[in-house]
């Protein structure tokens, strides 16, 4: 198994000189651990192939200029060739999702639903084929979930505000995407914390209304594709209630991207996503051994430091090398 840290291209040298310490040595030693990096970055930043085990994420943006920009797409997907004369282990890739900024007042109407089902699912379509064309670059192509919910930034403020967006392999989706393309999948655990908190109403989506939705038979089957309930006007939710359990067994991912976070902000307060890793943080280890029953190759930290954006100035500059400090001393313990 490899562990995995964040870097990119011109910070690689000092980030390697974490596999170093001592407590790393040990997990290698005494467990066969080994370590590497997921390089993050616009394609034309990815110059040089790492000396160790690595993977490319592409940017989070990707297919969304991909939607939203048809007259560009042939040279979004030439700007990615380049990448396969490096020899990646994996590429790393998330779907199409609508984004959109709601009325901040607008509490209740920030998570209803602007798309009907149908519309989701011409997305997922357009998602599944822009996975098979991407997987004709890089075989070795990974698809990583995302959230139903994101937060953005008042231009005066550093307060979250959540609100829902539709995202293409958000929950149950991301199996359909490979059993129609053959792409291995990527679970990302905050992702899929974050959307079955909202999904389930629970942590800050404990008090969101759910409305009891009706559904035609078309939408009762695109439905069951997505894991949850969506109709145009009305707040998704899943009944029956989702399990983490249940999405790991059937996502039977090969590889993993883990945070310390349970839920997405602390509502109007506080941003609580990439949370740190903690040694006897139990709900951690807890979801920990459930992706290790599944024999991952690749596992990444991708928790965040105070440097990265206003809304982290609560986080210690060098929390993601402590967190990995951290995640070395649990699969001791674990493994």
């Amino acid at each position: 198994m490899y562990l995995l840290v964040p870097s990119n291209s011109k910070d690689l040298m000092e980030t390697a000189l974490w596999f170093k310490n001592p407590i790393a040595l040990k997990l290698l030693e005494e467990k066969g651990v080994e370590f590497g990096f997921e390089l993050k970055g616009e394609p034309e930043t990815i110059t040089e192939a790492p000396d160790l085990y690595w993977g490319y994420h592409i940017p989070v943006n990707f297919a969304e200029k991909y939607h939203y920009h048809p007259e560009n797409r042939q040279e979004l997907l030439n700007s990615l060739k380049h990448i396969t004369k490096l020899k990646p282990h994996y590429v790393n890739m998330h779907g199409i999702k609508l984004w959109w900024k709601p009325a901040r007042g607008k509490y209740v109407k920030r998570y209803e639903s602007r798309d009907s089902a149908l519309e989701y699912f011409e997305i997922l379509k357009e998602t599944i084929e822009l996975v098979k064309k991407v997987k004709e670059i890089f075989p070795q192509l990974t698809f990583e979930n995302t959230t139903l919910t994101d937060y953005y930034h008042p231009d005066s403020e550093v307060i979250p505000m959540t609100a829902l967006q539709t995202s293409i392999g958000a929950v149950l989706d991301q199996i359909y995407i490979k059993e129609q393309t053959g792409v291995e999948l990527l679970l990302d655990i905050e992702h899929s914390i974050v959307s079955l908190n909202f999904l389930n109403r629970e942590k800050n989506y404990a008090d969101l209304k759910q409305d009891k939705i009706d559904l035609t038979s078309e939408e009762g089957k695109i439905s069951n594709i997505f894991g949850y309930k969506i109709k145009k006007g009305f707040i998704p939710y899943a009944e029956p209630k989702l399990k983490f359990e249940e999405i790991v067994a059937k996502s039977n991912a090969k590889r993993y991207h883990v945070t310390g976070t349970t839920q997405d902000v602390i509502m109007g307060k506080k941003d609580l996503s990439h949370a740190p890793i903690q040694i006897n943080d139990r709900t951690f280890r807890k979801n920990l051994r459930t992706i290790l029953k599944q024999k991952p190759e690749s596992i990444l930290i991708e928790t965040a430091k105070k440097s990265d954006y206003k809304c982290f100035s609560y986080l210690r500059e060098n929390e993601t090398e402590l967190s990995f400090y951290a995640m070395c001393q649990i699969l001791l313990e674990e493994l």
